[in-house]
């Protein structure tokens, strides 16, 4: 049996510290990295690392507070899409030190199983259609149905490896063939026998 594997992200991007920003509308005074400050680490790193991103775009300023997490979206290339979850690790004044993990959202997911299965043979694919995104943590598993030409197969994909923002994903063999998707007016009349 053969798997199939994908390298999802890019550049290895272990720890950061910034300083942040004083000032939060609540009326505590922690620490913030702006996320226009914290695309432009992110965006450094990765060109740093020798993959440029086409963009980075932070939903959030990243709170300096520790376990506060912040989500980005990063687009390598047209086929190369994740979305790093960023962690607060510790802060020091106005320094915020913080971690990043690679992760795919469920939409991103969708597009690497299809093209892994693609690549493993399986042509004719309708849709992909996964549980959730998945996080970059070594053994992470997610089930995707994924519909052929008519046929649906519900498809194990693993975290194989990690490094830095570089995620495998392996799509495991199936255990069983697909198989035909029945129309939804027989299934109803299925139900009552």
């Amino acid at each position: 049996m053969r798997r199939s594997t994908a390298v999802v992200a890019a550049a290895g991007l272990v720890c950061c510290v910034l300083p942040g920003c004083s000032a939060n509308g609540g009326g505590t005074n922690l620490p913030r990295v702006s996320r226009t400050a914290l695309q432009q680490d992110i965006a450094h790193r990765l060109a740093d690392a020798g993959e440029k991103p086409e963009s980075v775009t932070c939903k959030q300023d990243l709170v300096g507070e520790v376990g506060a997490s912040a989500r980005c979206d990063v687009v390598v290339s047209a086929t190369n899409t994740f979305e790093p979850i960023v962690t607060v690790t510790a802060v020091d004044g106005s320094a915020v030190d913080y971690e990043m993990m690679p992760a795919v959202s469920r939409r991103q997911l969708e597009g690497v199983v299809a093209g892994l299965i693609a690549d493993a043979g399986t042509r004719g694919i309708k849709a992909v259609s996964c549980e959730s995104g998945i996080e970059g943590r070594i053994g992470a598993v997610i089930h995707c149905v994924v519909d052929a030409g008519g046929l649906r197969a519900r498809r194990t994909v693993q975290v194989s490896g990690v490094s830095g923002l570089m995620m495998n994903l392996e799509v495991v063999p199936p255990r069983t063939r697909l198989r035909p998707v029945r129309p939804s007016s027989e299934m109803k009349g299925l139900r009552g026998r």
